[in-house]
């Protein structure tokens, strides 16, 4: 797995404390004697209580689903050791491969979070609000234990609770920036956050403890803090307060996928398109040199001269906080001010007086702004020609994704398959033995018998006659045996041979058929933009046309257009 190596530039000091008594003073007294660290463990069926070291290693299935929040690993032994344990003898080690297993140090002893909500929540919530958790039955739990056990109370509470399943186990979005940075930037852009002396941290910390840096380097990192003073992204706002992002914030663009999680244009972008193209061609934004989709706010307050050169049509402007909005926007909230400062930003008002620049009618309906402003045809027409360039690029982009995704998951059935046939040919042999141990055993057994029944047949007969007829029948029988161990070892390598070979035909179907629906796309997209460019070769007629209301249903949330969705991303 590859290590993002981007850090951040300009950001000094240090984040984690060294922790002191007095650092304590304003917050919750300390219990005395001072507590341990949590024993985690539990009763097994016979009612022995068995410790997290115990079920890690005889259930590890049932720990994953009923504590996933015991944190540990096992070491080179196969021992498993405690989260406290590795931060004690490899923390460098846990930085790079467990950066989930949150907690911090108290006179030089390292306790996990659930520890420090317990006996310093304040303290907790104030230094460490990267500490996804709550409360349950006053427990505090990760979040991971709750999208594990309460998946439909996260989606409600805490969208913003940014993570996914690897292996029946929930990693939160730092662990998956660090351990695998291409399927986040492919998947979830919209899991917003950066690096801080290697450590990721997401959006809610870095506004709470650098708000001046993200304001300059990530505008794109929509979203407010709520009354408690938690920083919360737009997908909460849209959820929660849709119409106060309508009233303050329309240009947080975005939309609810298939599980009715909020997803922000990025992510659109990424995932679907063509459906963007259709319904929101006012989410204005490019992809920059990580391949990450970003909107025009964060090109005009961090490259406007490129804006001016690639974009000039992404019009805007700052407001008194230095912060950037559409021409929409503007048109909206101070439409005097708009006319007045900026006279060239053609537009026209809609059926429901929402006022649109020429660029949004070029691509909705041209036909009827035309009819109206027979004047925009040579704006709208290069209008069309610069969208086309993005949006192509988009559906490149999602196609190798898609490819990528595809080979992602050859790579990880190889090495699953890898796995099963080795453990299967070791099981095979491991009978085998066996059998043959048993076979052994009993012709000695046999021998044996043989002597002490018989003892005055055999020396009449003579020891080697005897031996001669008990060896005759074992070396056949022995014969008999490897032949079948060896048919049995050949049938199962050709089994798997030919398992392999139908994978590899299911593979190269599988990209052959992304292909074919990438061509057909591909070939669908450029006829609707020679569609779109003769509409600017016809000749117009008069008339209105009633402001030339684009018919797709508007819900809550960003605009949501019922039409098909992705789904959420999963790897």
């Amino acid at each position: 797995m590859t290590r993002i190596k981007h850090m951040i530039a300009g950001v000094v000091g240090t984040v984690f404390l060294t922790l002191a008594s007095s650092a304590f003073a304003q917050y919750k007294p300390w219990p005395s004697p001072m507590p341990e660290a949590p024993k985690w463990g539990d009763y097994d069926s016979g009612h022995s209580r068995r410790d997290a070291s115990w079920w890690w290693q005889s259930q590890p299935q049932w720990v994953k689903q009923h504590h996933p929040e015991w944190w540990g690993d096992f070491d080179n032994d196969h021992q498993w050791h405690p989260a406290w344990w590795w931060w004690d003898s490899q923390p460098a080690w846990v930085r790079e491969h467990h950066p989930e297993w949150w907690g911090d140090y108290y006179q030089g002893q390292w306790y996990p979070a659930t520890w420090w909500f317990q006996y310093q929540p304040e303290w907790a919530r104030e230094h460490h609000p990267e500490w996804w958790g709550d409360v349950d039955d006053n427990t505090w739990y990760p979040a991971g234990w709750w999208w594990q056990r309460r998946r439909d109370w996260v989606l409600q509470n805490h969208p913003e609770w940014w993570g996914d399943d690897w292996d029946d186990v929930w990693y939160p979005a730092p662990w998956w920036w660090q351990l695998q940075p291409d399927w986040v930037i492919a998947h979830h852009p919209d899991w917003w956050g950066d690096y801080y002396e290697g450590v990721w941290y997401a959006a809610p910390w870095w506004y709470q403890y650098h708000p001046d840096w993200v304001r300059e380097h990530h505008p794109d990192w929509w979203g407010d803090f709520d009354d408690h003073h938690y920083w919360r992204p737009a997908g909460w706002w849209w959820q929660y307060h849709a119409d106060w992002c309508r009233q303050n914030h329309p240009d947080w663009w975005g939309d609810f996928d298939d599980q009715h999680i909020w997803r922000p244009a990025g992510w659109w972008w990424q995932n679907r398109p063509d459906w963007v193209r259709d319904y929101h061609p006012d989410w204005w934004g490019d992809f920059d040199d990580h391949k990450i989709w970003r909107p025009a706010s964060y090109w005009w307050a961090t490259k406007p001269d490129w804006v001016r050169e690639n974009h000039p049509n992404w019009w805007g402007d700052f407001d008194d906080k230095h912060v950037w909005h559409t021409d929409t926007w503007w048109h909206q909230h101070d439409a005097t001010w708009a006319e007045q400062h900026h006279p060239e930003w053609k537009g026209d008002y809609d059926d429901k007086h929402v006022w649109h620049d020429v660029h949004w009618w070029a691509q909705k309906n041209p036909t009827v702004a035309l009819q109206r402003h027979p004047d925009w045809n040579d704006a709208m027409r290069e209008s069309v020609e610069r969208e086309h360039g993005v949006q192509q690029t988009a559906l490149q982009q999602k196609h190798n994704v898609e490819l990528q995704e595809l080979e992602r998951k050859r790579v990880e059935q190889q090495q699953t398959t890898e796995r099963n046939r080795a453990e299967q040919l070791r099981q095979l042999q491991q009978e085998h033995d066996a059998e043959t141990q048993a076979f052994e055993r009993q012709h000695l057994q046999e021998e044996q018998q043989r002597q002490k029944a018989a003892p005055d047949r055999a020396e009449a007969e003579g020891p080697d006659a005897q031996w001669q007829r008990v060896e005759e029948n074992h070396v056949k029988q022995s014969a008999e045996l490897v032949r079948r161990h060896q048919d049995e070892t050949q049938a199962l390598v050709h089994k798997q041979a030919a398992d392999q070979q139908a994978a590899q035909r299911q593979h190269l179907a599988q990209a052959q058929e992304l292909q074919r629906q990438h061509s057909q796309q591909m070939q669908s997209f450029e006829r609707q933009h020679e569609q779109q460019v003769k509409t600017f070769e016809r000749p117009t007629g008069g008339g209105g046309g009633g402001g030339g209301h684009v018919e797709a249903p508007h819900g809550d949330g960003g605009g949501h257009v019922e039409a098909p969705h992705a789904g959420a991303g999963h790897h």
